[in-house]
C-alpha cells in the first residue's frame, strides 16, 4: 500500500508518487515569497524553510539546505541524476542540481 497523501491534486499526486516531472514554472511554490516552512505533500514531514530558498532560474522551487538533518533522502538514478525524496514517505521532491548559491 502506498502511503496516504495529503493532496488530491492529480498532477501533484503524479509527481509525488509516480515521480513525474512537474512542468517548469507551474508550481505556485516557485513564486511564493512568504516566510515559513515547506512540508511534504504526502506525509506532512518538515523538509525545508524559506531561509534556504533561492531563485535558481530553473522554474522549480529551489533550496540549498534542508530544514533538518535526515529530512530528505537521495537516490542516484540510472541517468546519473540525483533524485530527492521525502525520507519519511519516499515521496518524490525533485532533483539536485549544482546551481545553488556559493
Amino acid at each position: 500500500n502506498a502511503p496516504r497523501s495529503g493532496t488530491r491534486n492529480p498532477l501533484r499526486l503524479a509527481v509525488l508518487r509516480l515521480r513525474v516531472t512537474e512542468p517548469a514554472w507551474t508550481s505556485p511554490l516557485n513564486y511564493d515569497k512568504r516566510e515559513g516552512r515547506y512540508t511534504c505533500a504526502g506525509c506532512g514531514a518538515l523538509l525545508f524553510d524559506t531561509t534556504a530558498k533561492f531563485d535558481s532560474g530553473t522554474g522549480w522551487p529551489s533550496f540549498w539546505r534542508t530544514a533538518q538533518d535526515g529530512a530528505v533522502a537521495y537516490k542516484r538514478e540510472w541517468t546519473g541524476g540525483l533524485e530527492c525524496r521525502c525520507a519519511q514517505c519516499q515521496g518524490h521532491l525533485g532533483h539536485v542540481f549544482a546551481d545553488g548559491p556559493r
